[in-house]
């Protein structure tokens, strides 16, 4: 029944993996991608249900959804990369890169000579870490902090001091501590979204035109952002206010927009894309880096342009899509088996 029910949330977790998707294999438009992670963990706030589990069964529950497949993905990456005869201290630097789980070690705003980490196809999977420790945190302070807006705006302005605080360190911190404040914060708006339940109400023109105002302007006002290496925007830690309005403001557009198509046959698309999240963010880079490889023996990609571009971008997405979810389903079939034959 909830799956039906918020079966539109499915479908804008799918949009916006299909945009992180489009982008690292070709780039879009500020106005498209600016607020595509945001959006994960205002849902997953959404979808929060208080009570129910202990804290340490519900840490237990998310450390099997997230940090199984991130280490069992990097293991095979890995595996993958090293039978490729890269050179020894490469794979050293990324065997680290596994355990560190950030992209880059260093802010991309403080250095031109940085230490990338993900370099094994990995690169979209700092997210899964990321949402761990998040999780540590909100759900350690979400039942007190819904049962009061007080306390939620307290704890919410101290979270994002922290951010701002932390984005002052040269080094990006292992499992995106340093991000863990305002991610948080994003989820408390999801959950407090939830309680007021604003997506299950008819929304006014009026309201979507601010929104979309607020969320146009702030990108152009702000500047680039990406959460992954803490790129806030234009004024460095200054820029957390804004980066939060463009955050909620695209999160919302992104849901809305979902939630209008339901009955469109591309909604049930995106559903089915929201819905094998994991597969997709761990497998998607590695199809899109392979298939760049073969096509660079029979075309010259670099010379592509216009609609011919566009042309290969969508099928080179789509052969990556399609084989990280066939690769997901062979390797959870395995799984199943061997969970059998223990049993």
């Amino acid at each position: 029944m909830e799956k039906v029910k918020y079966g539109y949330l499915d479908a804008a977790r799918g949009l916006a993996l299909l945009l992180v998707m489009i982008s690292h294999a070709h780039g879009l438009s500020s106005f498209l991608i600016f607020y595509y992670i945001q959006v994960f963990f205002i849902i997953s706030g959404y979808l929060y249900r208080p009570g129910g589990r202990s804290y340490g069964e519900t840490i237990k529950k998310k450390a099997k959804r997230l940090l199984v497949p991130y280490f069992g993905y990097s293991a095979l990456l890995w595996c993958f990369y090293a039978s490729m005869r890269r050179d020894v201290p490469a794979l050293k630097q990324s065997f680290f890169g596994v355990f560190y789980s950030r992209f880059c070690l260093y802010k991309t705003t403080e250095t031109t000579e940085n230490v990338y980490l993900l370099d094994i196809a990995n690169g979209a999977m700092w997210y899964l870490t990321a949402f761990f420790v998040t999780s540590l945190l909100f759900y350690l302070i979400a039942e007190k902090c819904l049962s009061d807006m007080k306390i939620t705006v307290m704890v919410s302005v101290l979270l994002l001091a922290a951010t701002m605080l932390l984005n002052e360190l040269p080094v990006l911190l292992p499992w995106s501590i340093d991000i863990a404040g305002v991610a948080t914060v994003l989820m408390l708006i999801g959950a407090w979204m939830r309680k007021c339940q604003f997506f299950e109400k008819k929304s006014p023109w009026w309201l979507v035109a601010v929104n979309l105002v607020l969320y146009v302007g702030m990108v152009i006002f702000n500047g680039r952002l990406n959460m992954s290496i803490r790129e806030y925007g234009r004024f460095d830690s200054l820029s957390v206010p804004f980066f939060m309005i463009v955050s909620v403001t695209g999160s919302t557009l992104c849901i809305w927009v979902c939630k209008w198509t339901e009955k469109l046959k591309i909604n049930r698309f995106l559903r089915y894309i929201g819905t094998h999240t994991i597969e997709l963010l761990c497998l998607h880079m590695l199809g899109l880096e392979l298939f760049e490889q073969v096509a660079r023996r029979f075309i010259d990609v670099a010379s592509l342009n216009g609609v011919a571009e566009w042309v290969y971008v969508a099928v080179r997405v789509t052969v990556a899509v399609t084989a990280a979810l066939i690769a997901g389903a062979v390797i959870a079939r395995i799984k199943a088996s061997l969970s059998d034959k223990r049993a």
